[in-house]
Protein backbone atom coordinates (compact mmCIF):
# COMPACT_ATOMS: atom_id res chain seq x y z
CA UNK A 1 0.00 0.00 0.00
CA UNK A 2 1.54 3.16 -1.14
CA UNK A 3 1.41 6.62 1.21
CA UNK A 4 -0.85 8.00 -1.51
CA UNK A 5 -3.31 5.65 -1.25
CA UNK A 6 -3.30 5.91 2.70
CA UNK A 7 -4.03 9.51 3.16
CA UNK A 8 -7.18 10.77 0.92
CA UNK A 9 -7.73 13.91 0.68
CA UNK A 10 -10.95 15.57 1.26
CA UNK A 11 -12.95 17.81 -0.85
CA UNK A 12 -15.39 19.00 2.35
CA UNK A 13 -14.00 22.40 4.01
CA UNK A 14 -14.56 21.93 7.75
CA UNK A 15 -16.48 24.73 9.58
CA UNK A 16 -16.01 23.99 12.77
CA UNK A 17 -13.12 26.19 13.49
CA UNK A 18 -14.35 29.03 11.58
CA UNK A 19 -18.07 28.85 13.85
CA UNK A 20 -16.18 28.48 16.96
CA UNK A 21 -14.19 31.92 16.44
CA UNK A 22 -16.98 33.49 15.18
CA UNK A 23 -19.05 32.42 18.46
CA UNK A 24 -16.10 33.91 19.99
CA UNK A 25 -16.10 37.72 18.53
CA UNK A 26 -19.70 37.75 18.97
CA UNK A 27 -19.07 37.28 22.77
CA UNK A 28 -16.66 39.90 22.88
CA UNK A 29 -18.59 41.94 21.39
CA UNK A 30 -21.58 41.64 23.82
CA UNK A 31 -19.40 42.23 26.39
CA UNK A 32 -17.31 45.46 25.35
CA UNK A 33 -20.77 46.91 23.46
CA UNK A 34 -22.35 48.53 26.88
CA UNK A 35 -18.37 49.74 27.87
CA UNK A 36 -17.82 51.46 24.95
CA UNK A 37 -20.01 54.33 26.07
CA UNK A 38 -16.63 56.12 27.14
CA UNK A 39 -17.90 59.38 29.06
CA UNK A 40 -16.33 61.48 31.37
CA UNK A 41 -15.32 60.09 34.04
CA UNK A 42 -17.68 60.93 36.99
CA UNK A 43 -19.07 59.71 40.78
CA UNK A 44 -23.05 59.37 40.03
CA UNK A 45 -25.72 59.47 42.75
CA UNK A 46 -27.68 56.80 43.67
CA UNK A 47 -31.51 57.15 42.92
CA UNK A 48 -34.05 53.94 42.95
CA UNK A 49 -35.67 56.38 39.84
CA UNK A 50 -32.36 55.19 37.52
CA UNK A 51 -33.26 54.28 34.37
CA UNK A 52 -31.59 53.35 31.19
CA UNK A 53 -31.78 56.79 28.92
CA UNK A 54 -32.18 57.29 25.07
CA UNK A 55 -29.03 56.22 24.05
CA UNK A 56 -30.09 58.59 20.81
CA UNK A 57 -29.89 61.93 23.06
CA UNK A 58 -27.01 64.28 23.87
CA UNK A 59 -25.07 63.66 26.74
CA UNK A 60 -24.02 66.57 28.95
CA UNK A 61 -21.90 65.96 31.95
CA UNK A 62 -20.71 68.10 34.77
CA UNK A 63 -17.58 67.12 36.84
CA UNK A 64 -16.87 67.54 40.71
CA UNK A 65 -14.53 70.80 39.59
CA UNK A 66 -17.62 72.32 37.92
CA UNK A 67 -16.62 71.88 33.78
CA UNK A 68 -18.67 71.06 31.67
CA UNK A 69 -18.96 68.76 28.54
CA UNK A 70 -21.05 67.81 25.93
CA UNK A 71 -20.10 64.33 24.86
CA UNK A 72 -16.35 64.43 25.44
CA UNK A 73 -15.63 67.60 24.54
CA UNK A 74 -15.26 70.34 26.96
CA UNK A 75 -17.16 73.39 26.61
CA UNK A 76 -18.40 76.54 28.75
CA UNK A 77 -21.82 77.47 30.05
CA UNK A 78 -22.24 80.62 27.99
CA UNK A 79 -21.43 78.09 25.31
CA UNK A 80 -24.64 75.32 25.63
CA UNK A 81 -27.51 77.21 24.46
CA UNK A 82 -25.58 77.81 21.05
CA UNK A 83 -24.10 74.21 20.61
CA UNK A 84 -27.54 72.70 21.06
CA UNK A 85 -29.32 75.20 18.77
CA UNK A 86 -26.75 73.73 16.28
CA UNK A 87 -27.42 70.13 17.23
CA UNK A 88 -30.81 70.69 16.83
CA UNK A 89 -30.81 71.58 13.31
CA UNK A 90 -28.09 69.53 12.05
CA UNK A 91 -28.97 66.05 13.98
CA UNK A 92 -32.80 66.72 14.81
CA UNK A 93 -31.69 66.33 18.75
CA UNK A 94 -34.48 66.78 20.74
CA UNK A 95 -33.31 65.34 24.23
CA UNK A 96 -30.41 65.70 26.50
CA UNK A 97 -29.30 63.21 28.93
CA UNK A 98 -27.64 65.44 32.22
CA UNK A 99 -24.77 63.33 33.83
CA UNK A 100 -23.11 65.38 37.38
CA UNK A 101 -21.12 64.29 39.38
CA UNK A 102 -22.80 63.65 43.05
CA UNK A 103 -20.79 66.81 44.65
CA UNK A 104 -21.56 69.34 42.02
CA UNK A 105 -22.93 72.14 44.05
CA UNK A 106 -26.78 72.49 43.35
CA UNK A 107 -26.68 75.69 41.80
CA UNK A 108 -23.90 75.11 39.14
CA UNK A 109 -26.83 72.21 37.96
CA UNK A 110 -29.42 74.94 37.84
CA UNK A 111 -27.13 76.84 35.54
CA UNK A 112 -26.36 73.83 33.19
CA UNK A 113 -30.39 73.09 33.06
CA UNK A 114 -31.16 76.48 32.51
CA UNK A 115 -28.58 76.52 29.76
CA UNK A 116 -30.13 73.47 28.15
CA UNK A 117 -33.46 75.26 28.04
CA UNK A 118 -32.42 78.46 26.10
CA UNK A 119 -30.91 75.89 23.71
CA UNK A 120 -34.43 74.98 22.84
CA UNK A 121 -34.48 71.13 24.42
CA UNK A 122 -37.47 70.60 26.54
CA UNK A 123 -36.83 66.81 26.95
CA UNK A 124 -33.93 66.84 30.06
CA UNK A 125 -33.35 63.25 31.43
CA UNK A 126 -31.59 63.09 34.98
CA UNK A 127 -28.92 59.98 34.91
CA UNK A 128 -28.24 57.84 38.03
CA UNK A 129 -26.88 54.82 39.09
CA UNK A 130 -29.34 52.22 40.43
CA UNK A 131 -29.70 52.10 44.10
CA UNK A 132 -29.37 48.10 44.22
CA UNK A 133 -27.98 46.62 41.57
Amino acid sequence: MSRRDKYETSAQMNLTSMVDILFMLLIIVMITAPIMHAQVDLSLPKSSAAHITDESAVTISVKSNGTVYIEKSQITLDNIPKKLWELKQTKNLKSVALRADKKVDYGTIMKVIGAIKDGGIEDLGLVALPEHP
